[in-house]
């Protein structure tokens, strides 16, 4: 798990996004649009669980419980699959598909383990 971008033992959170053909789809020049929206996405994750525990009472900067628990799951890394006008992918769509597939092999190769 480790290599596929997750914590060891953790429980990925993830969130399905689309990018829309609108005027900005072009001007990301340091990455694809579907790779600049995933980034953004995971950012607002994080902003949008501090701002609901300081609106909450929680001081700007703590963690509240709504921070805290989104930081239980693979130290707060949302997964975020995003799909793009084109059908490109993000890479956490990538990344799911190796976790899902990994867990399978796991499976099915436990099903074939002989302790006798």
């Amino acid at each position: 798990m480790k290599q596929m971008g997750l914590s060891s033992g953790a429980s990925p959170l993830g969130g399905v996004k689309t990018k829309a053909p609108n005027s900005d789809y072009n001007n990301h020049r340091d990455a694809p649009p579907v790779a600049a929206r995933q980034a953004e996405v995971a950012r607002d994750y994080l902003k949008r669980a501090a701002g609901i525990g300081e609106l909450n009472g929680h001081p700007p900067g703590s963690a509240g419980p709504m921070a805290t628990v989104l930081k239980r799951h693979n130290g707060g890394r949302v997964l975020v699959f995003v799909m793009g006008e084109f059908a490109e992918m993000s890479e956490d769509v990538s990344r799911i598909c190796g976790i899902i597939a990994h867990d399978l092999a796991r499976t099915h190769v436990s099903y074939y383990n002989d302790d006798a």
